[in-house]
């Protein structure tokens, strides 16, 4: 008996302490954290649905640099992808081109061999978001959810592929991977270098003389602006697109755990009569997730919004798209973790060529979707129920 209590006791302790080191550690991430934010930038911007596609564009455009190469992934895996993208970071660095590789902490799984191999050629590998004091619980939830690259400071990257063979759609139990990515050539190559090279000064304590990163460039004729979020301030963004909605908005996400806010902006736009449709994948790569969504998912349809469950695959598409005149476009997911713990950049732009090709895929996407209903729900199991009950208190860690 006297053990039983000790381990309650113990259990009490952990969880009182967890509870307070997360909920300290975000008061104070609330009071130094800012959001950059650019002015149009002329550019040219191509978007890429395709892990195959992507994974080509990138290594192409590495393998054809001279001057430098910066990426940055938030996963990054051992596995055959991850051994190509290895294996040309270490020979471009060989040659002699200024390349640095930057990894968030908990989604770095290259093994230590991989990271000796690539600093011994050359490659300046460091680790983003390490855990830290005082605040250890929060800090390791605190990430930098950041994918992007940077060619010579010309031709950029950003979006929601990161470095794996499921990315490729070469895991079994996902199959397709559906994702956006974006090529970006012109100005805004300069933003993605600037955000860039500040992490990689954050992640080493080291200054970076920055002019020789930034040449010349020509501008394009898309216009772009970049919103770069350190936790909180993506809502605000998100809050105001969706506000500004008047005919229709479409979201994409592969999570769904909104904030009270938005799920009030999301159910308010709904109400006052313009179409909303929601895209979410119907298998989950983490468990609770799905579970998490339920509640939110329910509200949703019960305001007059149609939900897509993705099914040819795994749908991991971030973009949101207000009266088919806005695009929103980046890392963040329509979470709990992007509005208030990850560090994230977004991609807005009113250009209608590009638009158009995002809401093709969208409507492309949600052909391939089955259409969720309010009674389907209503048929789930007791065990998805209970797995909901659980997921609620754990949903700003999803």
């Amino acid at each position: 008996m006297n053990i039983l209590i000790t381990i309650l006791a113990l259990v009490v302790v952990i969880g009182v302490w967890l509870y307070f080191d997360y909920k300290l550690g975000l008061r104070a991430l609330r009071k130094k954290s800012q959001a950059t934010s650019t002015g149009p930038l002329a550019s040219k911007i191509e978007l890429i649905t395709n892990g195959e596609d992507f994974i080509d564009r990138l290594l192409e455009d590495i393998q054809k640099a001279n001057k430098h190469i910066h990426i940055q992934f938030y996963i990054f895996r051992d596995d055959y992808i991850g051994k190509r993208m290895v294996d040309t970071l270490v020979a471009k660095a060989e040659a002699g081109i200024d390349t640095r590789l930057l990894i968030d902490q908990f989604g770095c799984k290259l093994r230590r061999g991989t990271k000796k191999q690539l600093r011994a050629a050359g490659v300046d590998v460091a680790i983003a978001a390490k855990v830290h004091g005082p605040w250890f619980f929060f800090s390791l939830n605190r990430r930098n959810h950041r994918k992007l690259a940077v060619i010579d400071g010309h031709t950029s990257y950003l979006g929601g592929y990161n470095v794996g063979d499921e990315y490729l759609g070469r895991n079994p139990f996902f199959g397709f991977w559906r994702d956006f990515h974006v090529r970006i050539t012109g100005e805004g190559s300069r933003a993605i270098q600037t955000q860039f090279l500040a992490d990689f000064e954050a992640a080493t304590g080291k200054h970076i003389e920055r002019k020789s990163f930034f040449p010349d460039l020509q501008a394009g004729s898309q216009t772009l602006q970049f919103i770069s979020t350190q936790g909180m301030e993506f809502e605000q963004t998100l809050l105001k697109l969706i506000r500004s909605a008047k005919n229709s908005l479409i979201i994409g996400s592969p999570y769904f755990i909104p904030t009270r806010a938005v799920m009030d902006a999301i159910i308010d736009v709904a109400q006052r009569g313009v179409f909303v449709s929601l895209i979410l994948p119907e298998k989950a790569d983490h468990p609770l997730v799905k579970h998490g969504a339920t509640p939110y998912v329910i509200e949703a349809l019960q305001a007059g919004v149609l939900v897509y469950h993705y099914y040819r695959g795994f749908y991991h598409v971030k973009a949101v798209v207000a009266d088919q005149s806005t695009c929103l476009v980046g890392t963040p997911n329509i979470d709990k973790r992007s509005f208030h713990l990850n560090d994230e950049m977004s991609c807005l732009t009113h250009d209608q060529t590009f638009i158009e090709t995002v809401l093709a895929v969208l409507h492309a996407d949600m052909h391939a979707s089955m259409t969720v209903t309010i009674e389907q729900l209503q048929k789930r199991p007791l065990l998805d129920r209970v797995k909901e009950v659980t997921a609620a208190p754990l949903s700003p860690l999803l």
